[in-house]
């Protein structure tokens, strides 16, 4: 299997994973925007997580834009909004884009 297949499953599984335990969240809390950050700064381990997501999604945006403009991608904004809607789905897409992009060059 070539690097972009494999980028391109884990961008799926990247979306499919975290979205698979949030739905039937907001199916049974509604978009309760309260509740969910409530939920998320519960206790120290969940702050922890929150944290360390917010600062690794902050990280990929930026590779994401550094990358893009080194290599002259025209997918950035795609990357960047996949990013905002999952990390692992937002990573991987960029990864799997990359990939075509220097297939394409080379």
């Amino acid at each position: 299997m070539s690097k972009r297949n494999v980028y391109f499953v884990l961008a799926i599984l990247g979306l499919v994973l975290p979205y698979g335990v949030f739905l039937p969240w907001v199916i049974e809390h509604g978009l309760d925007v309260s509740l969910f950050f409530s939920e998320l700064l519960a206790n120290d381990v969940a702050k922890t997580t929150a944290l360390d997501f917010m600062m690794a999604t902050i990280a990929v945006i930026a590779f994401i834009i550094f990358e893009s403009k080194k290599l002259g991608m025209k997918t950035m904004a795609i990357s960047i909004l996949a990013t905002l809607v999952a990390v692992g789905f937002g990573l991987a897409l960029f990864l799997c884009l990359r990939e075509r992009h220097m297939e394409r060059v080379s």
